[in-house]
């Protein structure tokens, strides 16, 4: 479980903090006035994640060049069909 500190423990105790992440694996989200701003995670964690959203838009890009040729008003009008069915459906099976 991540560790929340405030922006301005984070800015005192930077070096420290820094070494728990490294050293110790932690995770530390800081904060702003109770709102989460940023995220200090160890490298290894960092890259894995970097690594992983490559892939995926890789997949992304693979599943577009294998697409056909389709307007964006015709993707439109399958989802607005697709969406009025599901609500269709929705409304019967209500009591």
């Amino acid at each position: 479980m991540a560790k929340h500190v405030s922006a301005k423990e984070a800015r005192n105790k930077f070096s420290d903090l820094m070494g728990s992440v490294h050293y110790g694996g932690e995770e530390i989200i800081v904060e702003r006035s109770g709102k989460p701003m940023a995220a200090m995670i160890p490298v290894e964690i960092y890259e894995r994640l970097v690594a992983e959203r490559r892939v995926r838009f890789e997949v992304l890009k693979s599943i577009r060049t294998h697409l056909p040729d389709v307007s964006s008003e015709e993707v439109e009008k399958d989802v607005a069909q697709a969406i009025a069915k599901v609500r269709a459906t929705g409304a019967e099976g209500r009591p």
